[in-house]
């Protein structure tokens, strides 16, 4: 019968993993990507809503929490979504290795997300002052 290394993982578990920097701005990038896709089939519900029941307006449910939800998780997750890709288009434009090691740089991404929590606060601030 097989015997096991002692010394080698039985299962592979994602917690023991030290995934890089990139890795996990690449991964947010595939969350916000289907976060638009999620919140987009909301804008469409939305827009059956209104077109097909008349007592509904888009002046009268505008207010409401669930569009102001629907619309900062929106643009919150575009906003996102088109900075990383944008750092991803650089990373593929530029293959020399200085411009390259500049875009994949751990300082870069930093600013990717010091700026999208930024742009972030002001969306969260647009979207639910009164």
């Amino acid at each position: 019968m097989y015997q096991h290394p002692p010394n080698r993982p039985v299962y592979l578990s994602l917690r023991k993993f030290r995934f890089p920097f990139n890795a996990w701005l690449s991964a947010a990038h595939r969350i916000t990507g289907l976060m638009l896709f999620i919140s987009l089939l909301g804008y469409l519900a939305l827009a059956n809503l209104v077109v097909f029941h008349d007592g509904v307006t888009l002046e009268g449910i505008r207010g409401h929490c669930i569009i102001r939800c629907l619309n900062t998780v929106f643009w919150i997750s575009l906003c996102y979504h088109w900075l990383s890709g944008f750092r991803h288009l650089l990373a593929e434009h530029f293959t020399t290795a200085a411009p390259y090691s500049i875009i994949n740089a751990k300082p870069t991404g930093i600013a990717l997300l010091f700026a999208w929590l930024l742009i972030s606060l002001f969306i969260f601030k647009q979207a639910w002052s009164l």
